[in-house]
């Protein structure tokens, strides 16, 4: 395993499981109409393996359907907006490089979409500003874009996010299944799933046998630079019941085998959010959550 490091994760939102993980990806705080309510209802993970398809693929959807049922199931992935208090550390080399608090306002969209607003430092005066289509970092000086990499960790996360998975990959006839069996990762047993989609991109996750929560998620993607591939790894733990919905306190990133940042929650609240806070002028500082 090469060992090319990338220096700490200025994009907290991107090393989210709370993703609505970033991310989490889910509905606006307005109340949606309920021809689209009825439709995301429609889109319910426990199905039923299908005729003809093999005992592997069986076992592996088993598995999945087994995690999201434990997870809430539509409570879960209809959970909304949410308020997250945290702090968040970086690594170079497995060795802290650097601790900072945020807090970090989640903004649910129509067709599993989202939006983070990320507020930094105790003034909160530094803010990245996540929308369906960019990142950007707004401060007293002005609005600049992130850098092109952090938009494109962040974006490339939420493909392979837990949300994801359940709202895009499982719906997708298309997608593979394939049934890992029982491992151990970080010293528990987990049953492992690997799914691989139409445009053979795969993503796979370690299924906690001792809750049925994910413990891990793993992804490969091709280096542009290197023109080999890198690969991105997050470990959840610490669950606690917010509002009825399991959430992880803590979520770890490793990329290429390496530590590269930790998230710690230390409140979140499932409740709506004021969609204004991601309007192009909306102001920066302290302000009533």
């Amino acid at each position: 395993m090469k060992k090319r490091v990338r220096n700490g994760i200025t994009t907290i939102a991107a090393c989210c499981f709370l993703m609505p993980f970033v991310a989490h990806t889910q509905e606006r705080v307005l109340t949606l109409p309920p021809k689209q309510e009825n439709k995301r209802e429609e889109q319910i993970i426990v199905t039923q393996p299908k005729p003809g398809e093999e005992i592997d693929q069986a076992k592996a959807r088993a598995a999945l359907n087994t995690m999201y049922t434990a997870l809430g199931g539509q409570k879960w992935l209809n959970r909304g907006d949410y308020i997250l208090r945290g702090r968040t550390s970086s690594f170079y080399k497995n060795e802290p490089t650097g601790v900072g608090e945020y807090i970090q306002f989640h903004h649910a969209l129509p067709n599993n979409q989202w939006e983070d607003r990320i507020e930094l430092t105790k003034k909160r005066d530094i803010v990245q500003i996540w929308t369906t289509t960019e990142g950007v970092e707004v401060t007293y000086r002005g609005r600049k874009p992130l850098p092109k990499e952090d938009q494109q960790a962040y974006f490339r996360r939420i493909h392979y996010s837990i949300d994801s998975i359940a709202n895009t990959w499982l719906t997708d006839p298309k997608t593979l299944l394939i049934y890992g069996g029982h491992k151990v990762v970080a010293r528990r047993e987990v049953e492992e799933v690997t799914l691989i989609d139409k445009d053979n991109d795969s993503v796979t996750v370690d299924i906690e046998l001792s809750n049925h929560y994910p413990l891990r998620r793993v992804f490969q993607f091709r280096n542009e630079k290197y023109q080999d591939f890198d690969e991105d790894v997050e470990e959840y733990s610490d669950w606690h019941d917010v509002d009825g919905i399991p959430t992880p306190y803590v979520t770890t990133r490793y990329f290429n085998g390496d530590m590269v940042a930790q998230r710690f929650v230390e409140e979140i609240h499932y409740k709506p959010v004021d969609p204004a806070l991601f309007a192009p002028n909306a102001p920066i500082g302290k302000h009533k959550d």
